[in-house]
């Protein structure tokens, strides 16, 4: 039996995400631009000999069954099966999994005037996962954002908040307004 990759591994998601019943729109995409750039012949890092690997079929097969909620139910329904088939079969050997990790918004590094907060990787990338303003409005009905890193295969889910702006109240003087800093709208879930 020949091994297939999972649609997952083709986006280069983890297998966290597998589980995940509602895998945000935004998620798919950053996920799916990030394949198409890492496997892209003329953008990819990788050398001409390795090539690429996945083709931009596969990842556009990926993307489009991921990205349609009924046709990736029922993806994940076979996928489950085959998994069990194969775990069957192993005998209880022990499989890797990776793992997401989950944080607050406010455990990032931040850099107001740029609006944009990051943290380092283990891979050694110093903003490794960056996530900009516009991400997080894009995200903000879901109050949470996957971002992955941009120096390796690891992802972070970071977890926020968003704080509505009050509108001013003349009776009361200017002491204690916040600025107009656009980074100041977003805070921790927590």
């Amino acid at each position: 039996m020949t091994y297939m990759p999972t649609y997952y591994e083709v986006l280069g998601l983890p297998e966290g995400f597998r589980d995940d019943p509602i895998l945000s729109a935004q998620t798919l995409r950053n996920a799916y631009r990030r394949a198409l750039l890492q496997n892209h012949p003329d953008k990819a890092t990788q050398s001409p000999m390795t090539g690429a690997k996945f083709s931009i079929d596969q990842i556009s097969e990926a993307f489009s069954t991921l990205a349609d909620r009924k046709a990736r139910a029922e993806y994940d329904k076979e996928l489950k099966k085959r998994v069990a088939e194969y775990e069957r079969g192993v005998k209880g050997r022990e499989v890797f999994r990776t793992g997401i990790e989950i944080v607050d918004l406010d455990d990032l590094e931040t850099e107001e005037l740029q609006g944009i907060w990051y943290r380092s990787c283990r891979c050694g990338d110093g903003r490794g996962f960056l996530i900009r303003e516009s991400d997080l409005e894009e995200a903000a009905e879901d109050g949470e954002i996957s971002v992955g890193c941009r120096g390796c295969s690891l992802w972070l889910k970071v977890l926020f908040g968003v704080m509505e702006e009050a509108p001013p109240d003349k009776s009361k003087d200017k002491v204690g307004v916040t600025s107009g800093c656009e980074a100041g709208k977003f805070s921790s879930s927590a």
